[in-house]
């Protein structure tokens, strides 16, 4: 069954028993973020959009741009660089080197639309593959004229909910 199909049936499910915008999803167990305070600098931060998003004015580039520069914001005296991942030659160690991505799918582009956004962060592991150290997901749906600035809304939470997170890792392994 495909991503959509999954989603589709979670949100007519959802819309009985969630009838308010937007629904947080978030896992109720404990992350280990201590790994995070070594983070210097982060080497991917994007935003990939999937499903009816473009008819709904979403666009993946606008979220990406908006996650960088929240991101910047809330996170003083960390570096963003390219979206690439860790290059080759980085003279850092890859668990210096940090990641925040979030997909955002969409279902619908009529009256109704819904939307799914889940983000994940963390430092790079040996592999050069990032290893997510916390994940956070939100789920709703509304007016198809609304759903466009609900996930931007959604997704600067997402940044700013991990930014405070990240400066608490910082703080309480002893970075400054």
């Amino acid at each position: 069954m495909s991503v959509i199909c999954r989603l589709s049936v979670l949100i007519l499910l959802g819309i009985g028993v969630f009838p308010s915008l937007p629904v947080a999803v978030a896992s109720p167990e404990i992350v280990p973020v201590t790994d995070m305070r070594h983070i210097k600098k982060f080497v991917a931060v994007e935003v990939q959009t999937q499903g009816s998003a473009e008819k709904l004015g979403i666009s993946g580039a606008e979220l990406t741009d908006l996650t960088r520069v929240t991101l910047l914001n809330k996170v003083p005296g960390i570096a963003l660089e390219g979206s690439s991942g860790p290059s080759p030659d980085a003279p850092e160690r890859l668990n210096q080197l940090g990641f925040f991505t979030c997909e955002v799918w969409t279902v619908g582009d009529q009256y109704i639309a819904a939307y799914h956004v889940d983000c994940n962060a963390g430092s790079y592991t040996a592999q050069k593959t990032p290893g997510s150290l916390w994940n956070q997901a939100i789920l709703g749906y509304g007016p198809k004229d609304e759903v466009s600035d609900a996930v931007r809304k959604g997704v600067r939470a997402m940044v700013e909910l991990f930014a405070t997170t990240f400066a608490s890792a910082r703080v309480e392994g002893g970075v400054r």
